[in-house]
């Protein structure tokens, strides 16, 4: 018997992973990121969340805002026959509620385990693709790469705090002064989130641009072996090649448009 694809899997090739970093796996601290994803009909929910190395419940807040994100996208498309139609409505201001919410959870959180809510601090990177538009937002660093008309280009950037090193989180009371929010009028070609940790493999921070040797590649790898690409680019970013260049932990989500130029 023949299996009949979804229709996600006829638009869409989708994957996300978080793989702990060599200073915590050294350290035996948890992996301290998250990513996750999700998929109703044609349309799919991708988000990403990078855990402050600081905060003592680092994993639990990134798990939070991921959380947060899949389940308000869900809630809001769910049996809506159009997502499109609700997305090209929504806006900064739709996300910034998210924050708020987001924000209070993390307080709700805090004062049950009697710590402060910046033990929970984590960033966001979240995405919601459909056949015919998209959008992302992001607070924090790590970033969004997006591949429209055969050109990769970056759609959002990472955002520095006052000192080297430090970020704005999504879970802080001041997240939306940090939100960057971009929407696609037609659906991109691929799209790739990243957090903090492979910030400085995947762009180029003298030309704000994506760095050159791997976008590309991924994506017509990822066209030609769906099942083992995923394994094998874990294997990848968990291997010593990339560990030598940074030992944080690092979250990865590629969607793959089937129907764009890797879909030929």
């Amino acid at each position: 018997m023949v299996e009949i694809p979804s229709v996600s899997e006829r638009q869409w090739r989708h994957f996300c992973t978080s793989v702990r970093g060599a200073s915590h796996i050294e350290n035996a601290v948890p992996c301290q990121d998250a990513s996750a994803l999700s998929v109703l009909g044609d349309t799919v929910i991708l988000a990403l969340s990078d855990g402050a190395g600081s905060a003592s419940q680092a994993e639990r807040g990134a798990n939070l805002v991921v959380r947060f994100w899949l389940e308000h996208f869900t809630a809001l498309l769910e049996g809506q026959p159009d997502a499109a139609a609700v997305l090209a409505e929504c806006d900064a201001t739709d996300i910034e509620l998210l924050l708020k919410r987001i924000h209070d959870a993390v307080g709700a959180e805090a004062e049950a385990l009697e710590v402060e809510a910046g033990e929970f601090s984590a960033t966001l990177l979240g995405a919601v693709v459909t056949p015919t538009l998209a959008l992302v937002a992001q607070v924090g660093d790590g970033g969004w790469v997006a591949l429209m008309n055969g050109v990769c280009g970056c759609l959002t950037w990472p955002t520095s705090g006052e000192f080297v090193g430090q970020t704005i989180f999504a879970t802080s009371d001041v997240a939306a002064s940090a939100l960057q929010f971009v929407r696609l009028a037609k659906a991109p070609e691929a799209l790739v989130g990243f957090t903090d940790g492979l910030e400085r493999l995947l762009l180029d921070f003298q030309t704000r641009l994506p760095a050159t040797g791997f976008f590309l590649p991924a994506f017509r790898s990822f066209k030609q072996n769906p099942v083992h690409f995923p394994v094998q680019l874990k294997e990848y970013l968990a291997s010593d090649e990339v560990c030598a260049r940074t030992d944080d932990d690092k979250s990865l989500g590629i969607v793959l448009n089937l129907n764009g130029a890797f879909g030929d």
